[in-house]
């Protein structure tokens, strides 16, 4: 449980980073699509949690599953459909590039954590 506060506070802690460096760079599309996009990546992995608490607590695991499978994608779906409307191709992308803002956390985490393994086995 301590990982996964620890992946959603990154997560918080990584889309302020974005936010504040689009407004400082004046970057329509990191500000909008990339600050919404890592937002949407933080509550979709919070959906996830709830979803996996409510999967073993139900008698139908599976159809829980399925359906906060599809209301997850269908929110980001939504939200990469308008960011292409009105923005363009540039905010599709910006997007994309933010919803994968918990994935790049997770990686980062296991890699940090392999390297201190690493060194604390083979270089004492």
């Amino acid at each position: 449980m301590d990982e996964l506060k620890k992946i959603i506070k990154r997560g918080i802690i990584t889309s302020i980073v974005i936010l504040i460096y689009g407004v400082l760079s004046a970057n329509k599309y990191i500000y909008i699509g990339m600050f919404i996009g890592a937002i949407l990546s933080v509550i979709g992995f919070y959906m996830i949690c709830l979803d996996a608490k409510a999967s073993l607590a139900s008698n139908s695991p599976f159809k829980v599953g399925v359906t906060g499978y599809l209301k997850r994608y269908f929110i980001y779906g939504i939200f990469l459909a308008v960011a292409t409307k009105f923005y363009g191709f540039p905010m599709l992308v910006s997007g994309v590039m933010g919803l994968l803002n918990i994935k790049i956390n997770i990686t980062f985490i296991t890699l940090f954590n392999n390297i201190k393994k690493f060194k604390s086995k083979y270089l004492k």
